[in-house]
């Protein structure tokens, strides 16, 4: 079902985003993202 497929992408990328972002590998400055991979 598309419906679980969307729902796994968007958790799958949810975690990467948090990783990095807990690695200091993303960078928040006001409106704009870096990211170091």
């Amino acid at each position: 079902d598309l419906v679980d497929v969307g729902r796994d992408v968007e958790r799958r990328t949810l975690a990467h985003a948090v990783k990095l972002y807990l690695q200091r590998r993303i960078l928040l400055n006001g409106k704009k993202t870096v990211v170091f991979e």
